[in-house]
């Protein structure tokens, strides 16, 4: 056995539990990136472009009588300061309560003006950081300044902007706590979740799983705490169903070796008996008792072939040998050798034949089918030891069926005649032809065949079996 076979698989409970924490995990890490790590970034390229929007705003209204609004609601919704110079008249307009450019001073203001018109887009961005400002230890003050020249009725105007970014250590920090906290409800919650995932789910599976290993003795008790979704009951149908199917594979199995024993014995019991009887008295030396030998040692050796092919059929080893042959003349051929019933046992054997029709097929497996048929009404024919053999042919089909008049077979047991070995009354009716599994070789035939087969039977009134094969038209 390899060390993988060897290893020990994984709990579904741990499973659960493991993909829940890496879930959490992944989630807690994503909030820490963009709550904390990409934060300050993600607000800087913000402003950066909120700063741009304004300047594009007033640089459509310039020539605008709603330029005043359009500069009070820009500078008072986005707490920006704004500038406005003309080239034909030394004219600014600017909000009075912003100090910006006046801190920046005219040196620096003209050189952003000299950067804005030298790009090819006639704008500048720039971001300053104060220094000044974290001499105390904390963050320093930035300050975006963003230019942009446009021209208007009254010559060119220079737009200058002017927004500043909030230091976010301490919006940071915050945020930081409050992830340690948010970190250790997402954690509860996992552990919580996989507790009741393992309760709802997990759990009816592991009860699924104890209850099944009764199953190699064909129980299986279901457990109603089990059935708490609808996956896990049609599990628990499916494994009921197993458990049945087990318990009747054993029976067939244990029914299989009792009549198989059954019908070696009585040959066996028969050749001993004759061969010692030879032995001990030399009168009894006749070709009457070597011919029961004979006919005793052809019966097992039927048997052991049909135990045999059916093997193969069901192992899928048997090639069927197929090609056109008169299906008509197969039937009469076959029905000579009953003729020995009819004289012997007073059976009444009736064939009622169509026209000579061709069919393609595998003749000696049909054959095997026919006399199979046969065999099993002339066992099963009870006190009537009448039977019925009908070939009815249409346009397209040749329907062959072998009728007989016993006791029948109850609706319910239909199916299983067709199991190796099954008996309806579980006893020999005659024990002087077939091997008890003439049936289940049938089915295997006529389904290599692809052909439709049947039958019909009613308790009383005797069994009709038939197939259906397709005519070949000449």
């Amino acid at each position: 056995m390899s060390v993988t076979a060897l290893k020990k698989k994984t709990s579904i409970r741990w499973k659960i539990g493991k993909y829940l924490f890496v879930f959490a995990a992944g989630l807690i890490g994503l909030l820490f990136l963009f709550q904390v790590v990409l934060l300050e970034p993600m607000y800087q390229r913000s402003k950066v472009q909120s700063v741009r929007n304004i300047g594009n705003d007033i640089a459509r209204a310039i020539d605008s009588e709603k330029l005043d609004d359009v500069l009070f609601l820009t500078m008072m919704q986005n707490d920006a300061c704004v500038m406005i110079r003309y080239d034909s008249a030394p004219v600014t307009i600017q909000n009075q309560s912003c100090t910006a450019f006046s801190d920046l001073g005219n040196e620096a203001i003209n050189e952003m003006i000299g950067f804005a018109r030298l790009s090819r887009n006639k704008s500048y961005m720039m971001i300053n950081e104060n220094s000044y400002d974290a001499l105390d230890g904390s963050e320093p003050l930035k300050t975006i300044y963003y230019t942009r020249i446009v021209q208007g009725n009254a010559g060119n105007a220079v737009i200058l902007v002017s927004s500043n970014i909030s230091p976010l250590s301490a919006t940071t920090r915050t945020l930081t706590v409050q992830l340690m906290y948010i970190s250790g409800i997402i954690l509860i919650s996992v552990c919580f979740l996989t507790f009741m995932i393992y309760r709802g789910i997990a759990s009816p599976l592991s009860r699924i799983n104890e209850a099944a290993k009764s199953l190699p003795k064909g129980t299986y008790q279901i457990d109603p705490k089990s059935n708490r979704y609808r996956e896990a009951e049609e599990l628990n149908t499916t494994l009921s169903e197993a458990a049945a199917d087990i318990q009747k594979a054993d029976k067939a199995k244990r029914d299989l070796l009792s009549n198989v024993s059954h019908d070696l014995r009585t040959p066996l019991t028969m050749i001993t008996g004759y061969g010692e009887m030879m032995r001990d008295l030399p009168g009894e030396k006749t070709d009457e008792n070597l011919q029961v030998i004979i006919d005793e040692s052809k019966r097992l050796n039927n048997l052991v072939n049909d135990l045999l092919d059916l093997s193969r059929m069901q192992e899928n080893k048997i090639t069927l040998n197929e090609a056109p042959f008169d299906i008509t003349e197969m039937i009469e051929t076959e029905m000579r050798k009953y003729d020995v019933y009819h004289y012997q046992d007073n059976f009444d054997i009736d064939v009622h034949l169509g026209d000579h029709v061709t069919v393609n097929g595998d003749r000696k497996r049909i054959e095997q089918v026919f006399n199979n048929f046969v065999i099993n009404a002339i066992n099963y024919s009870g006190n009537s030891r009448h039977i019925i053999i009908r070939e009815i042919v249409s346009d397209k089909n040749v329907k062959i069926e072998v009728q007989d008049f016993g006791e029948g077979i109850p609706e319910d047991k239909l199916n299983d005649i067709w199991d190796r070995y099954y008996k309806v009354d579980k006893k020999h009716v005659r024990t002087t032809q077939g091997s008890g599994i003439g049936l289940a070789i049938a089915r295997e035939i006529l389904d290599l065949h692809h052909l439709q087969y049947g039958v019909q039977s009613k308790v009383g009134e005797g069994s009709k079996f038939w197939f259906i094969m397709p005519v070949l038209k000449s």
